[in-house]
């Protein structure tokens, strides 16, 4: 018995599966969600059936019921033994191995990438200002060490001790270097350099967006003397390739910034140095812009639509809207 064979038997036993035309409505067993389930030919409208085109769950249970109600015979589940969830075997020595090496091999790379930085012109007069590369290595060294600065001291010793540093740096100074927007630029710059060595592998993209939590706190009083006290937090938004993961461009905004306008200088910025195909989104990127923007690459928008959308928009609107309408 597989896994999807024995939830179809719990789904078709203490499930309420009803009928609505030519339709069952199979309820999830995770959420209140229900899905549409029909059976000639085999579709569901969950995630695992979209994924694999292959009978899932809901359509199982939605079989034995048919049988149970005097319909059509239910594919034979050989229920004599319990499914066995696959183990995979894990090569401990190399595991080990990498873990030992990680943050050494993790300052090898970043300092290689720092290397590279422009450097502005020395000042003619008074103290030499920290190389760009130091700095930038000093601040994104502290974000992966997840230490507090007066902690994270003693790694900075390390680092110059290493030449991955080309002078001891005080461990307060790396506030000061978070806090330089003239920094932002480099950083985001640094991320798309990650991304090339796959540019002639990488052709589908997806945006999406996450937060990040900040020291600050904010405050507001819902009711009379009732404060309330949340940690504030900001949007990043990211634009990653689908095979390899990798992230090619990045922004980071106020926590109430929208998706869609973003999504513009996303693009732009991976269209330089990739071939883009496809891009896949969710319904929070759909607007005219950005079907154009897309299509002015020559890649394919995967974005859907809002279910109060029509195309009374015209334009290269109606005509997407027709095609992800007959594609459903």
């Amino acid at each position: 018995m597989e896994g999807r064979e024995l939830k179809a038997l719990q789904i078709a036993a203490y499930a309420r599966i009803t009928r609505d035309d030519d339709y069952w409505i199979v309820p999830s067993q995770s959420s209140s969600r229900k899905y549409r389930v029909h059976l000639d030919p085999d579709t569901c409208t969950c995630d695992d059936f979209e994924l694999r085109q292959q009978p899932c769950k809901h359509i199982l249970a939605a079989k034995i019921i048919r049988e149970r109600d005097g319909g059509e015979p239910a594919p034979v589940i050989d229920d004599a033994e319990p499914p066995k969830k696959k183990t995979y075997k894990q090569n401990w020595p190399a595991y080990k191995q990498a873990q030992n090496e990680e943050k050494w091999r993790f300052q090898k790379l970043l300092h290689d990438l720092c290397s590279g930085l422009d450097e502005p012109r020395p000042k003619k007069r008074g103290r030499p200002p920290v190389p760009v590369s130091d700095m930038v290595f000093a601040s994104v060294f502290k974000v992966y060490s997840t230490l507090s600065a007066l902690r994270f001291g003693t790694d900075l010793d390390a680092a110059y001790e290493e030449d991955f540093l080309s002078r001891r740096l005080h461990a307060n100074s790396i506030a000061a270097y978070l806090e330089n927007e003239a920094l932002t630029p480099i950083l985001q710059q640094l991320i798309t350099v990650t991304s090339l060595p796959f540019r002639e592998i990488e052709t589908k993209f997806a945006p999406d967006s996450s937060g990040f939590s900040v020291s600050r706190f904010e405050r507001w009083y819902e009711h009379k003397y009732c404060e309330k006290k949340m940690r504030d937090w900001v949007k990043v938004h990211i634009i990653t390739g689908t095979q390899t993961h990798i992230v090619t461009a990045c922004e980071i905004h106020d926590k109430n910034a929208n998706d869609s306008p973003i999504y513009r200088s996303l693009l732009a910025t991976t269209a330089r140095h990739f071939k883009i195909e496809e891009v896949a989104a969710d319904l929070g990127y759909i607007s005219v812009e950005n079907l154009e923007v897309t299509i002015n690459e020559l890649a394919y928008p995967y974005i859907p639509f809002k279910s109060n959308a029509t195309d009374a928009k015209g334009g290269i609107w109606a005509e997407m809207f027709h095609i992800l309408l007959l594609a459903s």
